[in-house]
């Protein structure tokens, strides 16, 4: 995700909190009921910690290795990096609930001391030589790199980490969390247009199981709980 700034609303918000309260009054804070104190929630650092749950060095390694030696996912490349994906790309980015999360997103991330550059993390760098003679061998199209994938990415982990449960208790991920399963009618709504339409069957005319991917996506976003396909039994299981 790329996130557009917001910092003069959050400055704006920090001053209107500050008139209102007096200069020499210690902040309040809260105790749990044994007495001790509650840790303060810090948006920037809780969500880093999301994200460095994602195996980023596997999943680098994984699409290098595909990209340079499978035939069927190189094409699948090509179509993502078309200019009707990337169209497609943008209307998705530019509908109104999606360009509100991500200022929201940076104005908290801004109000927490970080940046919308912790997700500089998950970008992917491919070098262009094999490192490994025998990856060349180990390559089995598209359907071997989604199964391959589904083992490596921790869906449940990371949905684990932003829904509120006994354990996720921070109220800015619960917030984040709650923004993202509302986004699910912008999804199914972008789908359903024609270049929408039109992405998702070239995807399917290239092998992807493209109703593997929707499962995917819909259970990390707390769109769905069906966690199990047809297509990857393993689903709910994933490799450190």
């Amino acid at each position: 995700m790329r996130f557009i700034g917001c910092a003069l609303l959050a400055f704006t918000c920090l001053a209107a909190f500050q008139s209102a309260t007096p200069a020499l009054l210690a902040p309040i804070r809260p105790y749990n009921q044994n007495g001790t104190l509650v840790p303060q929630s810090n948006f920037a650092l809780e969500l880093r910690g999301v994200i460095r749950q994602i195996p980023k060095d596997q999943i680098e390694k994984l699409i290098q290795t595909y990209l340079l030696n499978d035939i069927e996912f190189q094409g699948l490349i090509r179509a993502i990096n078309s200019v009707p994906a990337f169209r497609l790309y943008r209307q998705l980015a530019n509908q109104p609930e999606v360009r509100q999360l991500q200022q929201w997103t940076t104005q908290q991330l801004i109000l927490s001391g970080g940046s919308p550059k912790i997700f500089d993390y998950l970008e992917l760098e491919v070098k262009i030589f094999n490192k490994y003679p025998y990856w060349s061998q180990i390559v089995n199209g598209i359907r071997g790199f989604q199964s391959e994938f589904v083992q490596i990415y921790p869906v449940q982990l990371i949905r684990s980490l932003l829904e509120p449960s006994a354990s996720q208790t921070s109220p800015l991920l619960s917030e984040l969390w709650r923004r993202l399963v509302a986004l699910r009618p912008v999804y199914e709504r972008v789908l359903a247009t024609p270049p929408g339409k039109v992405i998702t069957a070239e995807l399917q005319r290239l092998g992807v199981d493209v109703g593997g991917v929707d499962a995917l996506i819909r259970y990390q976003f707390g769109w769905s709980n069906v966690t199990v396909g047809n297509s990857y039994p393993n689903y709910d299981y994933y490799l450190y």
